[in-house]
């Protein structure tokens, strides 16, 4: 398995940034634990089964977020309902969709390394992430099971952990109103486009 070094980093900012938010009493105790344990299960990973730490193929990064954004976007076009819970800052709201996706794909991580059956551990994924959002959205269980599988299915196919951080931030960011859809499914679009020019599609970071 290859894990992109970007996303390591994105992890460990992720952490630090929980702990130091949940100290000053900005970021809740639950989103703190799951980051926590979800650094946890990906050091299980990376010291039982053999992982690569590697480059991020840039068009595998723009496709794949673009594909996420779009498809959970779709909703959007008929209107979002108003959120339950007030809008929290971004970048607090960043640590709180990179939080849930740590632990999520740590958990497809660690099924799949662990059974080497991909459909179950796309599954497993998606009832983690149902399972973190059932304490918000104790209504919205099927959506988040078909959320996490659909994020898994897509980080199977290109490959891009931190494509799903950027997305999940991305589309939170615009389910809470702070970001209007027109640049959400502008940026998603142009990225959808960049990403299929060849040459990017040799191009790694």
């Amino acid at each position: 398995m290859k894990v992109e070094w970007q996303y390591l980093v994105v992890l460990a900012s992720a952490v630090i940034l929980a702990v130091f938010e949940w100290q000053r009493q900005q970021f809740d105790d639950i989103h703190t634990l799951f980051c926590i344990g979800g650094a946890i299960l990906t050091v299980i990973v990376f010291t039982a089964f053999p992982v690569q730490i590697g480059k991020m193929n840039v068009s595998n990064f723009m496709t794949q977020m673009a594909l996420l954004n779009i498809i959970l976007g779709l909703p959007a076009i008929r209107g979002l309902p108003p959120p339950t819970i007030t809008a929290p800052p971004p970048h607090i709201l960043f640590i709180g969709t990179t939080t849930e996706e740590i632990f999520r794909i740590a958990s497809f991580q660690m099924v799949i390394e662990a059974y080497a059956m991909p459909n179950f551990a796309v599954f497993v994924s998606g009832i983690v992430f149902a399972a973190m959002h059932m304490y918000w959205y104790p209504t919205e269980w099927a959506f988040g099971i078909v959320g996490g599988m659909l994020f898994s299915l897509m980080l199977m196919k290109f490959k891009s952990p931190t494509a799903c951080v950027v997305s999940h931030w991305m589309y939170d960011m615009l389910a809470f109103g702070l970001m209007p859809i027109l640049p959400y499914f502008g940026i998603s679009f142009f990225f959808l486009i960049i990403g299929q020019i060849p040459v990017l599609k040799r191009v790694e970071v």
